[in-house]
């Protein structure tokens, strides 16, 4: 039986309250749905981009253009030590102030007429300032970004006044995940990269692990489902605003070469399993059903940002629009950082093993563009453990639509 807590529930109708209707494949290729993709959710909604440890001394300063939102964003650690965000652009003659992806300085020079702002984007002068008419230097502070941090993520928001915070944003999500060691954590390996596809086809593939039975029978093989649950139903499912989560099992006895298992013993890894793990005190959100079967949770945080985490690990992953056939992502793991050479070769063997994962995850998604906008079908068919998906584009037409303005 395929997970009996669940069986026999219809999370689409009873718990999501969504209808079971095929959805249309203009989702994926529509240019007039994109830019309403883009004016109605991107430019108001709350985007994650990065974590505090992407800037970890003061003096600090990260880059993230986004070109189809027409803006370059400048985070910044000033020499108290605070976030802070700007647009990206001198006030004096519009160039980028910032022209590195990264650095650190006390002081950002532009490169084009040498105007300096401080880490505040407080202005701070002007070469040949006399020469000047009636400037009032208060007002040519750098352009603010409303930016706000929740559990080490930094999220921004590019409306001038947006109209929730962060965490009324975020709703039920902020207590689900709260105590879990996020900060404890950091960067092992990671991949990023342009994909021709939109965007919202990399989220659907990743919401969902109905597709993990097959594509992942290589690289997984049985580290999902098992025997006893071979289409992999998920443990729970949760709708948590305009945002969710999906809770996967692990497998009965998954099947492990040798290698696996000395690599097991060293390190964590997407294939490391919760044996004997006391759950009590961990946050509700994380194996919610307190499955002793329990693999990893995804939550998928509206709109382009996921978060997976596993045992003794977490990955994020950022879906960014490049156009409406191209997108950029990047995909980062989180743990400890390794001790011992065991404990490194461990983690490499870990690495190779998600990316090949992930490889197999990134062979469908222009393949998928590629038919899609070729006209041949005109529905995507949903089943009940895609319900995820079903959601994610639930939520993106009510945003296209005006009823969360």
């Amino acid at each position: 039986m395929a997970n009996a807590e669940t069986e026999g529930k219809n999370w689409t109708r009873d718990e999501f309250g969504l209808g079971t209707e095929p959805l249309s494949v203009d989702a994926y290729t529509s240019q007039e749905q994109y830019e309403k993709e883009l004016d109605s959710i991107f430019r108001h909604c709350w985007l994650n981009v990065g974590r505090v440890d992407d800037l970890p001394n003061k003096g600090d300063y990260v880059v993230h253009n986004l070109p189809e939102l027409n803006t370059s964003v400048l985070l910044t650690r000033d020499q108290e030590g605070e976030i802070n965000a700007f647009h990206n652009m001198c006030s004096h003659r519009g160039n980028k102030v910032c022209q590195e992806s990264t650095g650190n300085t006390k002081f950002i020079l532009c490169e084009f007429h040498g105007w300096a702002f401080d880490g505040k984007g407080m202005l701070r002068d002007i070469p040949d300032e006399p020469n000047f008419f009636d400037l009032d230097k208060s007002k040519l502070n750098l352009k603010t970004i409303s930016v706000d941090i929740w559990e080490g993520f930094i999220f921004i928001n590019l409306e001038e006044s947006p109209k929730e915070t962060l965490k009324e944003y975020l709703g039920e999500l902020v207590p689900l995940l709260e105590g879990y060691p996020f900060d404890k954590y950091t960067p092992i390996f990671g991949y990023e990269g342009e994909v021709n596809c939109n965007w919202k086809i990399s989220v659907d593939s990743q919401q969902e692990a109905y597709h993990a039975a097959y594509l992942h029978r290589r690289t997984l093989n049985g580290a999902l489902g098992g025997r006893e649950n071979p289409f992999i139903h998920c443990l729970d499912f949760k709708k948590i605003g305009r945002h969710r989560m999906l809770s996967m099992p692990a497998g009965d006895e998954p099947p492990r070469k040798p290698v696996d298992t000395l690599a097991a013993q060293n390190t964590r890894s997407i294939r490391s399993y919760a044996e004997g793990q006391d759950f009590s005190e961990w946050p509700t959100g994380v194996n919610p059903t307190r499955s002793d079967n329990w693999a990893a949770d995804i939550y998928v945080v509206f709109p382009n940002f996921w978060i997976a985490i596993f045992n003794g690990m977490y990955q994020t992953h950022n879906f960014w629009p490049m156009g409406v056939n191209k997108m950029y992502q990047r995909i980062t793991m989180r743990s400890v950082q390794p001790e011992k050479p065991s404990e490194r070769w461990a983690l490499q063997y870990a690495r190779c093993m998600s990316r090949d994962v992930w490889l197999e995850d990134f062979s469908t998604l222009e393949a998928t563009a590629e038919v899609a906008k070729s006209g041949a079908f005109k529905e995507i068919h949903l089943q009940d453990q895609e319900v995820l998906c079903r959601h994610f584009h639930s939520v993106v037409n009510e945003y296209i639509n005006g009823e969360y303005q």
